[in-house]
């Protein structure tokens, strides 16, 4: 069987063609990437889930533009990008915040710009981290947190088969959504 082809190889049979049938090898293989990017930034699975759908878009559009040399690398900073952009907008948006005509208020303003700077609350996620197996959290920091990580470079730190990191991984992600969907939940009012 031959080697599955690397991301340039993946990459130049997309601008090959620019279809998105020869882009979904290349978004498949990293989909895992962009959601825990999207999670770390945006805090819900939903909207994780979301905006990750909305990166293959992007990606249509972005890549024939630009020479990608480290696709992970340079995906990392998209889908961050990405994810910063859509807070802005929510941020900016009143009616996204159902603040109405809170916004008039110049007390309210000073707030507002100091948390349009502030970063994304990621405590739940360090907390459902901690939660998971050794063995998952492990993969999940090596894979997700470490620039230019791949199931090979984890496996071969781990003494693990590439199996066993997909296996670990698929696992530690179910498990991360699971307790941040319970998270979420409980701290919703309307669960109340």
């Amino acid at each position: 069987m031959p080697p599955a082809p690397d991301d340039q190889q993946l990459l130049a049979d997309f601008r090959k063609t620019g279809t998105s049938r020869d882009l979904l090898p290349l978004y498949q293989r990293h989909a895992e990437l962009i959601y825990a990017v999207c999670m770390r930034y945006l805090g819900t699975p939903q909207r994780a889930e979301d905006a990750g759908a909305e990166i293959f878009t992007v990606l249509l559009k972005k890549l024939p533009r630009h020479e990608v040399t480290n696709f992970r690398s340079w995906l990392q900073t998209l889908v961050r990008n990405h994810c910063l952009m859509q807070l802005r907008r929510e941020k900016r948006d009143p009616a996204e915040l159902g603040v109405g005509d809170l916004m008039q208020s110049e007390a309210f303003q000073h707030h507002y710009r100091e948390a349009e700077d502030a970063p994304p609350d990621t405590r739940p996620l360090h907390r459902c981290l901690k939660q998971l197996r050794e063995e998952q959290r492990q993969c999940v920091r090596l894979f997700y947190l470490e620039e230019g990580s791949t199931y090979a470079s984890v496996a071969k730190r781990l003494h693990l088969s590439v199996g066993q990191v997909r296996s670990h991984l698929q696992n530690g992600r179910r498990n991360l959504k699971l307790c941040l969907e319970g998270h979420h939940a409980s701290n919703d009012p309307r669960a109340h």
